[in-house]
């Protein structure tokens, strides 16, 4: 990265070959000279850190640092403090030797138990007494201080993080560790570590024009195990999902074709810290779908490994994978893939013909999608959704996501239920409109960000309303596995309950229904639901953004661990007392309105103003915003009390009164 609010030439040439210049110039708005006030106690509570370093060669190194909370914090916007003295020393870490000659680092805080990250890039200086005297001797990194200035501060959105609770013992920093081994081809067993990865952090770097040195980035990357392909002894393949289309770690790979990662190898407490040159792959054949689409790949030959100890104190509690995780095809998939590549076109897209409507209610169709040839659909697993292209009112073409709620084991149609939204933004309104029998419509293949967890633990379902459509997915999968369940399925009316039937005949006794207007008002309560539920239960749900937020709160008050409860909301939609705002933007010296069934971010992009953003349902952080006067009405479900006191998720919330300042 360069300077704030820019991006160096090989970034912006990799953005334009992948189609993605615009949306990386919206997205590349997060990024700042200055730390945000609500990351400095983020960073502050963090035990572990990730920093990225280039060594004399030229070649980058990622680290692990693990210490008590406060060995790394924000001294103000602009510098980070490093303490030793709060550190788990590994005097052979690259990372001592490399800040010697080059002083740029990037660095990664990362919660993997709650799946938040803030990046910082910057300078890195010893401020102690000893000064530049610190070098890799054990005695002499004690009790140091480190000061990293910052140039380039910002947050990235939760995807492709497993979460793990780290958690470590008191004795762990008396452990005497042995010497790393060293080496330059992978042996069998590191190719075993490599191959059964989930996560790895990773470095980069570009030269600076007007110094002789790099400067660098730390970045993440996971995936379900085998996702890093191990290709002879020196050799990984790796993919490149689709991220913030920024481009950080590949635009360095473009303009200097070499990296580092980091594997942790939770299980058998080790670090294995890799680097070589990196080479990036285009537009390859991917059969198996191992890129998620993108059809992008990076290779890392390996030109040396580091293998390092870490204390037997330093344990990792795995709870989920990322719900964001693409799964490669299975066997049986691949046996028919001819199948599905003629369902999916060259543009990745499939034209599927209506083949039935179904009215459920007032408000509710259910319409089944068939392949105009009638072949064989891409699997998906329970949770799914389909993204569907619709044109709104207005002309514009834009693509909106529902759940499919037919069985994962049905591969000839998929089955979507649309709620008509009287204060939606449109697409509900078109599609009721459009979606005619017979009438072809173009989708992408399935994608899945609220699967169900392989345990044996029961499992609560709870739907709101139109939340009832990935839940009904589930609970097909939870009667065909025998698994032990029970589904609280809720909405404003007996009427509004569409799929009680399918409900009632899945679950018979384990489905319990409950309504909250009309003449037999029985409401779903939530507090003792989770109150009577085991801990060890898992629950799933889908429905309001306060409902969502409910459990999770009762959740957390009542010791449920944070990786037993899921969720998926629709964003927040407009409520029938929203009015309209006026919002003024404090840098860019405008005031914009925004319409009563219109959300902010919709508004702030009607103008033209660029604000980034990914899920639109208030779950990523992406669109978080500093709110300099007024009061937000907070609707999405990611930012923490004290992040809500300074900033707001323009996607989903609005405000309590009629005016609002924002930091744009």
């Amino acid at each position: 990265m360069s300077h704030y609010l820019s991006f160096h030439q090989g970034e912006l040439d990799v953005q334009a070959m992948a189609n993605e210049s615009a949306i990386a110039l919206r997205n590349g708005q997060v990024i700042s000279s200055n730390i945000l006030p609500g990351a400095m106690p983020f960073i502050a509570q963090q035990n572990m850190l990730v920093i990225s370093s280039v060594d004399q060669k030229g070649l980058p190194w990622s680290s692990v640092l693990f210490g008590t909370p406060g060995f790394i914090q924000a001294t103000n916007s602009g510098a980070l403090l490093l303490d030793t003295s709060k550190m788990l020393i590994n005097e052979h870490d690259p990372l001592w030797r490399n800040i010697l000659h080059n002083a740029q680092v990037g660095i990664l805080a990362i919660e993997l138990s709650t799946r938040r990250r803030f990046r910082v890039n910057g300078r890195i200086q010893n401020i102690s007494k000893e000064g530049q005297r610190a070098d890799c001797e054990a005695a002499s990194l004690t009790n140091q201080l480190f000061e990293i200035t910052v140039q380039q501060a910002y947050p990235n959105c939760p995807k492709f993080i497993q979460r793990r609770n780290l958690k470590i013992e008191e004795d762990s920093y008396l452990e005497v560790l042995p010497k790393p081994l060293m080496g330059n081809e992978l042996t069998p067993e590191l190719i075993d570590v490599i191959s059964q990865s989930d996560s790895f952090f990773v470095s980069s770097a570009s030269l600076t024009k007007e110094k002789n040195e790099h400067n660098v980035d730390a970045s993440h990357r996971g995936g379900f195990p085998g996702f890093i392909k191990v290709l002879g002894n020196r050799r990984l393949l790796i993919p490149d999902y689709q991220g913030n289309s920024m481009f950080n770690t590949l635009g360095n790979i473009h303009v200097y074709p070499k990296a580092g990662i980091i594997i942790v190898d939770f299980d058998n407490s080790r670090v294995l810290q890799l680097s070589g040159n990196a080479n990036i792959l285009w537009n390859q054949q991917d059969d198996t779908n191992h890129s998620s689409g993108t059809k992008r790949f990076w290779e890392l030959s390996v030109e040396k490994w580091q293998e390092t100890k870490i204390p037997k104190g330093v344990n990792w509690n795995f709870q989920d994978y990322s719900p964001h995780n693409p799964r490669e095809l299975k066997v049986k998939e691949l046996e028919v893939k001819g199948e599905i590549k003629s369902a999916i076109g060259a543009n990745g897209r499939m034209a599927l013909r209506v083949s039935q409507v179904t009215k459920k209610s007032k408000h509710i169709n259910v319409y089944q999608l068939q392949a105009q040839e009638g072949t064989v659909l891409p699997a998906f697993e329970a949770g799914a959704h389909l993204p569907i292209e619709v044109t709104l009112d207005n002309g514009k073409i834009v693509m909106r996501h529902y759940s499919i709620l037919s069985s994962s084991q049905e591969n000839r149609f998929y089955e979507i239920a649309i709620q008509n939204e009287e204060q939606g933004r449109g697409g509900s309104k078109a599609l009721h409109q459009q979606l005619r029998l017979s009438r072809v419509v173009n989708v992408l293949p399935p994608k899945n960000e609220f699967s169900l967890t392989p345990n044996n633990q029961h499992v609560v379902l709870i739907a709101g309303g139109i939340g009832i459509t990935p839940i009904l997915s589930m609970l097909r999968e939870l009667v065909d596995k025998n698994a032990s369940f029970e589904i609280h399925y809720t909405a404003k009316s007996e009427a509004e309950l569409a799929f009680k039937k399918e409900v009632q005949a899945l679950a018979g006794s384990k489905a319990h229904f409950y309504t909250s207007q009309g003449k037999q008002v029985k409401r779903l309560d939530l507090q003792y639901l989770i109150k009577n539920s085991h801990a060890h239960s898992h629950v799933y749900m889908c429905g309001p953004i306060r409902m969502i937020s409910q459990v999770r709160e009762l959740a957390t008050e009542h010791n449920w661990p944070e990786s037993h409860v899921h969720f998926e909301s629709f964003g927040a939609a407009s409520q029938p007392n929203d009015k309209a705002i006026e919002i003024s933007l404090k840098k860019s010296n405008q005031v914009i309105m925004v319409d009563p069934n219109q959300t902010i971010l919709d508004a702030l992009m009607d103008k033209n103003i660029s604000v980034p953003f990914d899920c639109k349902r208030g779950e990523c952080g992406m669109c978080a915003t500093t709110v300099l006067s007024g009061e937000a009405d907070h609707r999405d479900v990611y930012l923490n009390k004290t992040e809500q006191a300074q900033q707001m998720c323009v996607c989903v919330s609005r405000a309590k009164g009629e005016k609002l300042t924002l930091d744009l």
